[in-house]
């Protein structure tokens, strides 16, 4: 027991960079395998495959406008004053099939989005046209193609159109299923377990007793778990108990691929979560060089991830974004594995750092002043009030070399996801 705990403090006494800590585990990252789903379900869901159209978009030549499909040679010299005047031989409306064959001084009523028909080269909008009878009369000229959608001109026969790596929006799904596309290939969400370790926890809907706190801390994970495209398969607040701990961690290691704790990670008589990763599987780092967020550990358990998350929200929650996070949009395959906004803003005050050496991040509120955003400190310290969360738009990262932030100057924010 005492060399454990002997362990738990020399980690301390190295702490691994951040960068560093993310290339460690970079090897233990298993890609997740694929999975189908219904086109109209895979809203968030990670691209598999590069998609390549089998249609052309659109399908065929079609009105871009209302009016009257003619030759544009018969409109030639047309204007308010000196109208041309040719003859209507039929309508074609928007999903419908048509024989009709122009010639020249004929036109057809063409609804918009309705196939141009043979013969026709060009659609006169409704507003510079009047009709007699079957007398059209043109106002103005146009020139061949005019108003015309033709055939590919959204999307080109064999063009590719999808990467696989991307995350599906709405826009992805009409475009699928403009393409005729029912089901599509997606990759699997990573199943994560999240554990909350605490005597002290509550969960939320039971009365609170004197010196108890509800537990925050696995309902945010477990949002955030979604938020980054994995998938919670269980979500337990437990004792600081060796035995529950390495219960559950043997349990999970079943049927997750990523394991996360949040709470007894440091080196306090009741943190046993470092002595029970070290006995049961693997520690790969323990401690980072980051404020807050500092007693992180990662281990493995078999082929499972484990994040042993700092109990205080704020880190544990910088924590999830910046390695947990970046972790499951790794399994997934994911073009971008940080799907944060980033906001070029200025530093409103100066912002000294405690101790170089350690990379910072800086809780900032964005004003838009002018032609710029200014980005309000909120928070460097303090990673157990929440309401610096809810208070800030985002994070602005203070690298290890640093002694802090000017006044004045630029800053990278990056908006919580």
């Amino acid at each position: 027991m005492s060399n454990l705990k002997n362990l738990n403090k020399i980690g301390f006494s190295k702490l691994t960079l951040l960068d560093d800590a993310l290339k460690k585990i970079q090897g233990y990252i298993t890609p997740a395998s694929l999975d189908e789903v219904e086109t109209s379900k895979a809203l968030n869901r990670v691209l598999a495959i590069d998609i390549t159209s089998e249609l052309a978009i659109p399908p065929f030549d079609r009105a871009a406008m209302d009016g009257y499909a003619v030759k544009a040679e018969d409109t030639f010299g047309a204007s308010p004053s000196n109208p041309k005047v040719i003859k209507k031989i039929g309508t074609v409306e928007i999903g419908e099939q048509t024989d009709l064959v122009l010639t020249s001084e004929e036109a057809v009523r063409i609804s918009t989005g309705a196939a141009i028909p043979k013969g026709s080269d060009s659609v006169i909008k409704i507003e510079d046209t009047d009709i007699d009878s079957d007398k059209v009369y043109l106002y103005t000229s146009i020139v061949p193609g005019k108003n015309i959608s033709k055939k590919g001109e959204d999307i080109p026969l064999g063009t590719e159109i999808l990467r696989s790596g991307i995350t599906i929006k709405a826009s992805h799904i009409a475009l699928l299923a403009s393409l005729g596309i029912k089901h599509v290939k997606v990759k699997k969400k990573p199943k994560v377990s999240v554990f909350a370790v605490g005597d002290e926890l509550i969960e939320v809907g039971n009365p609170l007793p004197t010196n108890k706190i509800y537990n925050s801390n696995s309902p945010m994970v477990s949002s955030l778990v979604e938020t980054y495209g994995g998938s919670v398969v269980r979500e337990l607040n437990i004792k600081d108990s060796k035995d529950e701990i390495r219960n559950n961690l043997i349990k999970s290691s079943v049927d997750s691929q990523i394991i996360i704790f949040t709470g007894g990670t440091s080196v306090g008589t009741k943190d046993f979560l470092p002595e029970s990763i070290h006995e049961n599987g693997e520690v790969l780092v323990h401690g980072i060089a980051m404020r807050p967020g500092s007693p992180i550990l990662i281990g493995l358990k078999d082929q499972s991830l484990v994040f042993c998350l700092p109990g205080t929200p704020v880190a544990a929650y910088i924590c999830f974004l910046l390695i947990v996070g970046t972790t499951i949009k790794k399994m997934l395959g994911c073009i971008n594995i940080d799907p944060r906004v980033e906001i070029i803003a200025i530093i409103s005050k100066d912002v000294p750092v405690s101790r170089m050496g350690y990379k910072h991040f800086l809780r900032v509120k964005l004003e838009k002043k002018e032609n710029q955003f200014l980005a309000l400190p909120v928070k460097l310290k303090g990673s157990g009030i929440i309401s610096s969360l809810t208070q800030s738009d985002g994070i602005v990262e203070i690298s290890e070399d640093k002694e802090g932030l000017k006044k004045g100057e630029k800053v990278s924010v990056y908006l919580y996801p």
